[in-house]
């Protein structure tokens, strides 16, 4: 996923949302990119009961600003415009639709964390989640996520999911290795779930290929 920078244009929509112009070709295509547009695109695109063309036929409106431009940026190539989709998806939500990009475990989960983000961010940093989720963009909420400390309650869970903070187990230092580990299981992600994460990540990623053949078929 990129970072926006400093400099960073963002276009103002009739509807009152925002957009960031994503640059494709020679011409640019209005992402709009804000927090809480990007969480229901990724939502959208890991829901395992819609159907993969309703979820094309919500996605591309949710996610361009105009697919219409969108679309013309590709000269009205469909292949092209997949090939868009993928790359925009990819460097605005960062979920990778062509399945060749690295990844590490998820430390953290908007849903299961929903409410652990919304306590965390007040304390943090003062900010209520629903006054600032349309305007800032998705990029910067993630770094917020990053941002918190362990006196939060996300940045305590996400300390305690992530392996590299295991303490390197020595003759003296048993209690806290176990006092780690118990923690390390406490705050696990899919425990809220009725299955295992390993499963829902494996229905994450068939809905998200269900989803992506989709958007395929309506570029063409």
């Amino acid at each position: 996923m990129n970072a926006s920078d400093l400099t960073s244009r963002r276009v103002k929509l009739p509807d009152g949302g925002s957009a960031t112009p994503y640059q494709w070709g020679d011409g640019e295509v209005l992402i709009r990119d804000d927090a809480l547009t990007v969480l229901r695109c990724i939502k959208l695109l890991q829901d395992g009961e819609m159907g993969a063309e309703e979820k094309s036929e919500e996605f591309i409106p949710l996610f361009f600003a105009d697919w219409g431009d969108a679309y013309t940026a590709c000269d009205y190539d469909g292949e092209e415009f997949g090939r868009l989709i993928t790359s925009a998806v990819w460097d605005v939500c960062g979920i990778d639709m062509s399945g060749d990009k690295p990844h590490e475990a998820p430390l953290w989960d908007p849903d299961e964390d929903a409410a652990l983000i919304r306590i965390s961010f007040r304390a943090e940093y003062g900010i209520d989640w629903d006054e600032v989720r349309g305007q800032i963009g998705f990029s910067e909420f993630v770094a917020l996520v990053g941002g918190c400390s362990t006196d939060t309650p996300l940045g305590r869970a996400i300390y305690y999911r992530n392996p590299k903070t295991r303490p390197k187990a020595t003759k003296h230092n048993r209690k806290e290795v176990e006092q780690w580990e118990r923690l390390h299981r406490a705050y696990a992600l899919g425990t809220k779930r009725s299955r295992s994460s390993h499963g829902a990540n494996e229905g994450n990623n068939a809905a998200m290929n269900d989803a992506f053949a989709a958007l395929k078929r309506a570029a063409r």
